[in-house]
């Protein structure tokens, strides 16, 4: 193993005659290029959102309507379910529109939401993608496959 002295480390600094290069930074355009393409993509996830709010709502009024036809006898099940849709939908749209503004605060909103409320949406609504990043937070007897 390698012993280091720092302290007789010698501190490289560019001076006048050294011009810094900026060939690692990134340029202006690219930079609102990327910023403009984040904000198109959240407002199009947010036009699929909202879509899917309709048909939360659509769902929760066509189960509500079975519970009533049917006195009691069909369609509870089917409104915890369609109501569960209802709250992930209205959550994904506020994290959604968050990130229009600050990318990183609207899915930290939307993972928080995730991981302490509905651990099972996990696996039904969070992309294949990011799924495993979310194992790491959780116990062993929480794990997305285990439930």
């Amino acid at each position: 193993m390698a012993i280091y002295d720092f302290s007789k480390a010698e501190l490289k600094v560019p001076t006048v005659a050294e011009p810094v290069t900026e060939s690692s930074s990134i340029s202006v355009k690219d930079r609102l290029f990327s910023t403009t393409a984040t904000r198109l993509f959240f407002v199009l996830l947010l036009l699929a959102d909202a879509l899917w709010v309709c048909y939360a709502v659509a769902q929760i009024v066509f189960c509500v309507l079975a519970f009533s036809i049917t006195a009691g006898k069909k369609g509870k099940e089917g409104m915890e379910r369609a109501w569960l849709n209802l709250q992930r939908s209205l959550v994904c749209g506020v994290s959604l529109f968050l990130a229009l503004f600050s990318p990183a605060f609207g899915i930290m909103i939307a993972c928080t939401y995730f991981l302490m409320y509905d651990k099972t949406g996990i696996e039904e609504v969070v992309p294949s993608s990011l799924r495993s990043q979310f194992t790491e937070f959780l116990p062993k007897e929480d794990t997305i496959s285990g439930k």
